[in-house]
């Protein structure tokens, strides 16, 4: 059963120059990013894709969400040492 959409622009009551100063401050409040590389297995990215599309967000949303709450568990603990050879390789 299909039903129709309807799309109602929420910004028509606004006049130009506050869907400027709208955008100006969306733009503002922005926090900045940094564009990466990342090269990973093409099965781990289709689970990743997978489970973004299950909670419903952006797989790149999704990825930064998990190397936030990863890195953010990580800083609780106390530091311990890896053995040597850990496969962590270390670049300058």
């Amino acid at each position: 059963m299909s039903r129709a959409f309807t799309w109602t622009d929420p910004f028509d009551d606004m006049s130009d120059e506050e869907f400027d100063e709208h955008l100006s401050k969306l733009a503002r409040s922005r926090p900045s990013a940094v564009a990466v590389s990342l090269r990973i297995a093409p099965d781990l990215l289709a689970r990743v894709k997978r489970e973004a599309t299950r909670v419903g967000v952006p797989y790149q949303t999704f990825m930064k969400r998990l190397l936030e709450a990863g890195i953010a568990r990580l800083e609780r603990k106390p530091a311990t040492r890896r053995p040597s050879g850990s496969g962590v390789r270390r670049t300058r």
